[in-house]
């Protein structure tokens, strides 16, 4: 997206009215990639999305546009196994250890009633791979600094979690 973004300003002179018209063009555009990959990716991407929405002080109006009209409307369901899966795998939770009905659906994921192997409730929230994503962004577009979003996040997922 980076990439295709430059390309499709390229050559215009900023300001201009067809630069302006290209750049309104590029923004629903990316917008709406961004929304899909989003919702593909699932998880703390939903939750990145919804926050996006709320940025009207910071992002283009497109994104928030975009991101408002969906991201609190189509949050992913997973199956009971796929949760499951997920569990043992990044956890090493038993079928015993794993409670398959849901106690809520929230934008991060649907959350599931675990216990620790010493017994204690718990559930964990990844949000690494989204300040890589941030961290490259501001790398390719040094006015692009946007680590305090992946801050943000980390401070306010704990908060929705009902465990």
């Amino acid at each position: 997206m980076a990439f295709d973004y430059q390309y499709s300003l390229w050559g215009l002179k900023e300001g201009s009215v067809e630069w302006l018209r290209a750049k309104h063009e590029v923004h629903n555009q990316f917008a709406y990639r961004l929304q899909e990959l989003c919702f593909h990716s699932g998880g703390i991407y939903i939750k990145l999305g919804q926050h996006i929405g709320q940025l009207e002080y910071i992002v283009p109006q497109e994104y928030v546009q975009t991101m408002r009209a969906s991201m609190l409307k189509r949050c992913p369901v997973s199956s009971c196994d796929q949760v499951r899966s997920v569990f043992v795998k990044e956890l090493g939770a038993t079928r015993e250890k794993f409670d398959p009905i849901p106690l809520a659906s929230a934008s991060l994921a649907q959350v599931h009633a675990a216990k620790t192997h010493d017994g204690e409730k718990s559930l964990c929230k990844d949000i690494a791979t989204v300040g890589l994503v941030v961290n490259f962004l501001h790398w390719f577009f040094p006015a692009f600094d946007y680590s305090w979003l992946v801050d943000e996040i980390r401070e306010s997922a704990p908060k929705e979690s009902l465990l």
